[in-house]
């Protein structure tokens, strides 16, 4: 990665609050972090798993985002937040509204409070937030957004939260594409069905766009001393459009495996949606699938524009090819298959 040496401040090692340390993309944001010397503090749940980042030098917290005292206290001490935390799935929107967009007023408002402290907050919001582009155009962030999902407005709502910091502590919004890489466990199942000797194939195409989630982490780990990307909001992805089935193929080929294709209806994924939509009824918890997911899925294009992203900071995407293989790699050594 290059840096942006004309807006970036020279580097010292910052005091870093992350929420959401535990999680696929949390934790690989720690692990970059850590590498840079940072110190962290991570907040955590009584029922977090710590697998991925108990054996690192972090000073971990139990705290809720509606822990006002706590939150206070421990954004006190901290020169840089790097909220993280979020729900991806949940039951209705009161549980999404909840944590997504009510927990982040709460660490807003809270850092506001500590702002002379405060150097810069990073927030990882998503692609959801931004919705859909109509055309094969990429989407421009000047655009309006249209979230079709439940997960996708508080999203949106929560980055208005952000917003609120402008003109009190700098900020920047990340929107991620669709995430792979190592612990992942949604994209996963295009490395399975491969893994198995088949491609995934839709009758119609949808098109996609993907980030290697070690990227993230490191675009993050550039934001925090870059005065460049103060109060804007990126979108983040490799800078690819992709079918279903092309990712599938990439898979394949950079692991040398054959594959034969599997023809997948949009009539399929809404009979799937609705037995996860019972499923999640009757056990009262969200499911990896829903109705909102599949709409989000059966979606044409999900693209948007990542130049701004790279105009400011520079940064340079790690191709599907390498991606994929490491995450093939990490796969197999973790026994996922």
């Amino acid at each position: 990665m290059k840096s942006n040496i004309s807006h970036t401040k020279s580097f010292s090692p910052k005091k870093i609050l992350v929420t959401g340390a535990t999680g696929f993309v949390g934790s690989h944001i720690v692990e970059e972090l850590i590498s840079k010397n940072h110190e962290i503090i991570a907040t955590v749940r009584k029922s977090s798993n710590l697998k991925w980042i108990k054996d690192y030098p972090i000073q971990f917290e139990y705290c809720s985002l509606n822990d006002e005292e706590q939150l206070s206290k421990l954004l006190s001490e901290v020169e840089i937040v790097v909220h993280c935390a979020g729900v991806v799935r949940a039951l209705n929107w009161d549980e999404y509204y909840k944590t997504n967009v009510e927990g982040t007023r709460n660490l807003v408002q809270t850092a506001i409070k500590n702002k002379k402290n405060i150097k810069k907050f990073i927030y990882i919001s998503s692609q959801a937030a931004m919705g859909p582009s109509s055309t094969e155009v990429p989407k421009q962030l000047t655009e309006k957004e249209n979230p079709v999902s439940n997960y996708g407005k508080s999203k949106l709502l929560a980055e208005q939260e952000i917003k609120k910091l402008n003109g009190i502590i700098p900020y920047t919004i990340i929107r991620p594409a669709s995430v792979y890489g190592p612990r992942d466990k949604d994209i996963f199942i295009f490395f399975n069905l491969v893994k198995h000797h088949l491609k995934l194939n839709t009758y119609n195409k949808k098109f996609i766009q993907l980030v290697f989630v070690k990227d993230i982490a490191k675009v993050i780990s550039n934001v925090i001393n870059n005065e460049n990307t103060d109060n804007k909001t990126y979108y983040l992805c490799d800078g690819n459009i992709y079918t279903w089935e092309s990712v599938a193929a990439t898979i394949a080929d950079t692991n040398n495996i054959k594959t034969i294709p599997i023809m997948l209806f949009d009539f399929i994924f809404k009979s799937v949606a609705f037995f996860y939509e019972l499923v999640a009824k009757i056990t009262k918890k969200p499911q990896v699938l829903s109705k909102e997911k599949i709409v989000e899925m059966l979606q044409t294009y999900w693209i948007a524009d990542n130049s701004n992203i790279i105009k400011d900071t520079d940064f340079e995407f790690v191709k599907l090819e390498n991606g994929a293989k490491i995450t093939y790699n990490w796969y197999l050594s973790n026994k996922y298959f």
